[in-house]
């Protein structure tokens, strides 16, 4: 069977035509300007090529420079949010150190009358019983607290203390319904009894004869009287009259000035009525 083709020139000739003109063609673009321009228009039409070619790597590189710049934003938004949130708690806390300093200098700077001592105090718990008024304070018998001794706040009178531990006391609140306290009427020196309801925005004037000389506003201060709180210390102001003639005594409510439902601080009082009972203990 003849073959389609024909036999062409031997591999050797080949390789030597193909040298010859390689020879040629270098000799020819080195001293002539003319292959230059074939170049320049050659390298014209591959670079499209070229540019097409090279878009993925492109494409990619911008990408993960997007990528890394979009995390490195996440990473600094993150960063800031938590800077943020330890200011504002730094924020809070100056805040809360600030009314609470505020608290302590009016407690120090309450002018109380004949004490020859005073010690600020600071709640512990308070009662969760709902008929229950008291609170527990970090101060006892090694800080020569006593039973009986009266306690404030920055306003007036807060309470009593009932009991005394080591380094802890109970004070009861003054509108707790077992407690009461002597009184008299700023305005005109009324005397009375002022008594606990059990509900800590409320206190009740007892036995006051219907016609007595008691206004909404009056002020109500320590009488001085049953030798507890000494006398002049803010206790209530009169909210409510209500003259039911059909009852032997009118019912007259008042408001305790000292704030019995936000303590955190409260100030232990000595005079000198009881200033060596207390260090007896």
């Amino acid at each position: 069977m003849n073959p389609i083709f024909g036999a062409g020139p031997s591999l050797t000739l080949r390789m030597l035509f193909a040298t010859v003109i390689s020879v040629i063609t270098i000799v020819t673009d080195i001293h002539t300007d003319g292959s230059k321009q074939i170049r320049s228009y050659l390298n014209t039409l591959v670079s499209p090529i070229q540019y097409v070619a090279n878009l993925p790597q492109v494409a990619f590189e911008s990408f993960a420079k997007y990528a890394a710049t979009k995390q490195s934003l996440l990473e600094e938004n993150q960063q800031l949010r938590q800077l943020q949130l330890l200011q504002n708690e730094k924020l809070q806390r100056f805040d809360m150190l600030s009314a609470e300093n505020d608290k302590l200098r009016a407690l120090l700077t309450t002018n109380l009358r004949g004490e020859t001592q005073k010690k600020v105090a600071e709640i512990m718990s308070v009662a969760s019983h709902p008929f229950s008024q008291h609170v527990v304070i970090d101060k006892g018998s090694s800080n020569d607290v006593f039973e009986g001794q009266p306690v404030l706040d920055d306003l007036g009178v807060v309470g009593q203390v009932v009991s005394v531990g080591n380094t802890t006391s109970r004070v009861i609140l003054l509108t707790d319904q077992t407690h009461a306290v002597p009184i008299r009427v700023l305005r005109n020196d009324i005397r009375g009894i002022l008594s606990g309801t059990g509900n800590i925005n409320k206190m009740e004037l007892h036995n006051l004869p219907h016609g007595t000389d008691v206004q909404v506003g009056d002020k109500l201060i320590t009488s001085g009287l049953g030798e507890v709180f000494p006398d002049g210390y803010p206790v209530a102001e009169i909210i409510e009259i209500s003259p039911d003639v059909t009852k032997p005594f009118m019912k007259v409510v008042a408001k305790p000035v000292a704030q019995v439902s936000r303590l955190k601080h409260v100030l232990l009082l000595w005079h000198e009525a009881n200033q060596h009972e207390g260090k007896g203990e």
